[in-house]
């Protein structure tokens, strides 16, 4: 759900609200309540996706059903997180006995997005031939995510996934002004501009995608931040607080701004508040992937930490 009134079920944020249940740690394992909930969630969109030909829509709850309200403005994106979302699941689940139905709808997306696919990158839609880093970004993520799960057409996907990872860099990376392009042959960038223009430059840190040389992925991280500071969650730049940011710190090491992201979160919308509206599900999915990712920081940290002899 987008938030607790407006009622409205939107694949792609709720994709990443079902991640976020199943981000975990040691002291805090994913529960069997949050497991059958991802479980319920994936049936469901599995099966809307199988009866619309894979074409998702938003929908809004009236009268206790589900009623198609909008069609999704982006079909390659859409299908990357439901993928993401099913290979984070098995995964974390240790299923290897899928549904069939699951089955028919991973083989659905999987066939959609090669139908949206020119030399190696996806458009959005077939109405919609533009290409966008972020899209393809999300659908590399889907695809990255499946491959281990070890499934039948493994190899296709295998294929799929070094594909777009070899375009992505090729197409969207401006050498000359050493940033990302937003779109395919497009130089349009806005310094001052948070989304998409700022937001673009660290979305190949957010979905962990490989980059040749690291250092420009630093350097890009170190402007965005400088530039905007994220960190705040400052929800009057674009109306949402783009949790989302935080991933980028994460994959930074940036300890401090992720934790100061998170406890600004905390002030605002957890201890004893009523929780504000509009919150959507996906940036709590967001901050929930970011806690699981900072324990780890911070395993890391005491394992490498220097302890003198005294």
């Amino acid at each position: 759900m987008n938030g607790s009134k407006a009622g409205d079920v939107n694949p792609y944020f709720a994709c990443m609200a079902a991640l976020g249940l199943l981000a975990e740690t040691k002291n805090c394992p994913m529960t069997e309540t949050e497991k059958k909930a991802v479980g319920r969630y994936l049936d469901w969109h599995t099966g809307i996706l199988l009866k619309t030909d894979g074409k998702m829509g938003i929908y809004r709850k009236e009268g206790g059903k589900l009623i198609y309200k909008e069609k999704a403005d982006s079909e390659d994106g859409y299908l990357g997180m439901y993928l993401f979302l099913m290979g984070k699941y098995l995964e974390k689940t240790g299923s290897a006995d899928l549904p069939e139905s699951w089955k028919k709808g991973i083989d659905l997306a999987l066939k959609k997005i090669q139908s949206l696919m020119q030399d190696g990158i996806t458009q959005v839609s077939e109405e919609n031939t533009t290409v966008y880093l972020m899209d393809n970004l999300e659908v590399w993520r889907g695809l990255y995510e499946l491959e281990p799960a070890g499934l039948e057409n493994t190899q296709a996907i295998s294929e799929m996934r070094k594909k777009i990872q070899e375009q992505i860099e090729k197409i969207f990376w401006d050498d000359a002004n050493q940033r990302w392009r937003i779109i395919e042959n497009s130089d349009r960038y806005h310094q001052t501009e948070f989304y998409p223009d700022g937001v673009a430059q660290i979305y190949p840190l957010i979905y962990e995608f490989p980059v040749k040389e690291k250092k420009k992925q630093k350097v890009l991280y170190e402007q965005f931040t400088e530039m905007f500071q994220w960190q705040e969650l400052n929800k009057k730049r674009t109306g949402f607080l783009w949790a989302i940011t935080g991933m980028a710190a994460a994959q930074r090491g940036d300890i401090n701004n992720l934790v100061e992201l998170i406890e600004n979160y905390e002030t605002e919308y957890c201890k004893g508040k009523e929780r504000k509206y509009p919150l959507y599900t996906g940036e709590v999915g967001w901050i929930c992937m970011e806690c699981e990712k900072l324990y780890e920081l911070y395993e890391r940290k005491i394992k490498t930490a220097f302890i003198p002899c005294i």
